[in-house]
């Protein structure tokens, strides 16, 4: 537990930039109420004013009325939850208002002891410089030893940078953070997605899945669990098969353990996803967002390398 309360003090600092005089609040439910103690205490003992609100966590529906009351009134939060509150009505309220949130759903101890206590200030680095060469390239291409040959099209698209560094007015975000990432155009890239690492809320991969791309789209699937994963995709949106999302791994604390909350952090790794990316400024709505991690790939952005095998080589 000592190691938990270090990591949670950490982030309180760190990644929340949590200060005497500011009301800090722990949103929690029954099933993460012991880890949310540890972050309580470890607010208190830096000295900022810390209250924890325990309540349920409804798939697709609003905070509890009690809850965003506290929110309401809260200077910085962290939401401890078992589901996610991110996309409901009281936390964007709150964020217009100025509130400093770090949404961490479906996080443990485990999670907490190997990515919180990061040098965040290492992830906003890279994390920023890969963003901007996200930002300025207009073709992305990966290829890995397992046979991805993958090109994507982000021309006029925003890269964007989830640092952890949560500190400005209204900042909003997940932890632990540690991803570079761009909105590719939905209806163009071609080419072999080998997923060998993990496909979020679908399984961790025991043998590799093999994509085909075209215009976008996944036009073809091959493998040992393509029928599973046909299945897991028919269940959504037709958008499901379309590309949505980038991202590179920027995060060294992070390894693969078959949580979508950290496996897309890890470092030396990226991630394609399809479905939802309205969010973070691309035209497909969906109701699907889903990550596929490949391990040890090779990217060029424009031609120029900037992963080789999973090792970042840019400057």
């Amino acid at each position: 537990m000592d190691k938990t309360y270090e990591a949670a003090k950490a982030s309180i600092v760190s990644c929340m930039g949590a200060k005497p005089g500011e009301k800090f609040l722990i949103l929690t439910d029954l099933d993460q109420l012991d880890l949310a103690k540890v972050f309580v205490q470890a607010g208190n003992d830096l000295g900022v004013e810390t209250v924890m609100v325990c309540g349920a966590v409804k798939e697709s529906g609003e905070m509890p009325a009690l809850s965003k009351a506290a929110l309401d009134a809260a200077d910085v939060c962290m939401m401890i939850t078992t589901g996610s509150f991110t996309h409901t009505k009281g936390r964007a309220e709150a964020t217009e208002r100025g509130c400093r949130i770090a949404s961490l759903p479906g996080i443990t101890e485990e999670i907490v002891n190997k990515t919180l206590a990061a040098d965040y200030g290492y992830v906003e680095k890279i994390g920023t410089i890969l963003a901007k060469k996200l930002n300025d390239c207009k073709e992305i291409h990966v290829e890995t030893e397992a046979g991805t040959d993958l090109t994507l099209y982000c021309d006029g698209r925003v890269g964007l940078a989830d640092t952890g560094k949560l500190m400005g007015k209204g900042a909003f975000g997940n932890l632990p953070a540690g991803e570079a990432m761009v909105a590719p155009i939905e209806t163009k890239g071609s080419g072999k997605l080998v997923v060998d690492g993990v496909i979020a809320d679908f399984k961790v991969m025991d043998e590799p899945l093999t994509l085909t791309f075209k215009d976008g789209r996944i036009v073809n699937v091959e493998g040992p669990d393509a029928e599973m994963f046909r299945q897991f995709v028919d269940q959504f949106d037709d958008t499901a098969k379309n590309v949505c999302e980038f991202g590179i791994g920027t995060n060294p604390e992070c390894h693969i353990m078959g949580n979508g909350l950290v496996d897309e952090k890890v470092f030396g790794t990226i991630h394609i996803a399809c479905g939802n990316n309205l969010f973070m400024g691309g035209q497909q709505d969906c109701n699907m967002h889903y990550d596929m991690i490949i391990n040890a790939p090779s990217v060029f952005l424009d031609g120029e390398c900037v992963l080789d095998h999973g090792k970042h080589i840019y400057e």
